[in-house]
């Protein structure tokens, strides 16, 4: 976050009380934690362009738009992120946190994957391969064109023919194995999973679906958040994964 040891946002990241329509809250205190971060890569012999994966709470999501616009200044070929709303962060006035996992190795050649699932607006790559490690971007059940599409909904016809969380939970599954598959892995290939739930009662049902596509258990994580990017979308799900032959 953009704070200081006693958990403080620092002066960069404040709009002047004199000038309070100058500047950008959400602008300023990205940029805070970009550049913290930077300086953090370079003391560990690494840099921004090797981050690998990110993952970015914000306390409110209207930020999402100018949070992004700074985003794009950091890094031209944009890390797999995930991004989801958070009821509260530790510190008062913080209104993002940034989480990056970067390679030290400056060496180890870093692939973009592209799939055939839907393109995302917002700037990140779908995934990322490097070396027998495949980052995926968290998804959700949008095509990033309409909304959540038909194939994630229930239809206005059949209201009580199946389940919203269920049939976006198939969507999302089925859309990350077409990135895995891009990168050379599989969902068989899986080893770390995360899950943001708008609603944790849905917990049971999400987890039937989740059941059918992995059969034997993998470590998960599973919270609840806020809100998420598209409206109507009710959960999000971000995988890493072994490249086949590792697994």
């Amino acid at each position: 976050m953009a704070v200081n040891a006693r958990g403080h946002l620092v002066d960069a990241a404040k709009v002047p009380d004199a000038f309070p329509y100058y500047g950008s809250p959400i602008k300023r205190q990205t940029r805070v934690i970009l550049d913290s971060l930077k300086q953090l890569c370079e003391a560990a012999g690494t840099s921004l362009d090797r981050v690998v994966k990110a993952q970015v709470f914000l306390a409110d999501l209207s930020d999402f738009f100018y949070f992004d616009e700074v985003w794009r200044e950091y890094f031209p070929t944009p890390p797999p992120r995930t991004t989801v709303g958070t009821p509260g962060l530790l510190a008062d006035g913080a209104r993002i946190l940034v989480d990056v996992v970067a390679l030290a190795d400056r060496s180890q050649p870093i692939t973009v994957v592209t799939s055939q699932g839907p393109r995302p607006m917002a700037h990140y790559s779908e995934a990322f391969r490097v070396g027998p490690w495949v980052f995926a971007a968290g998804q959700i059940a949008s095509d990033y064109r309409t909304g959540v599409p038909p194939e994630a909904r229930v239809s206005d016809a059949f209201p009580y023919y199946g389940i919203p969380i269920k049939r976006q939970t198939e969507y999302i599954l089925r859309n990350l194995e077409k990135t895995l598959q891009a990168a050379g892995s599989s969902l068989d290939s899986v080893v770390k999973a995360q899950v943001f739930l708008e609603d944790i009662t849905h917990f049971s049902a999400f987890d039937e679906v989740w059941k059918t596509f992995f059969p034997e258990p993998l470590p998960r994580s599973v919270v609840g958040t806020t809100n998420l990017l598209v409206p109507g979308t009710l959960i999000e799900i971000d995988l890493t994964a072994l490249v086949g032959r590792h697994a």
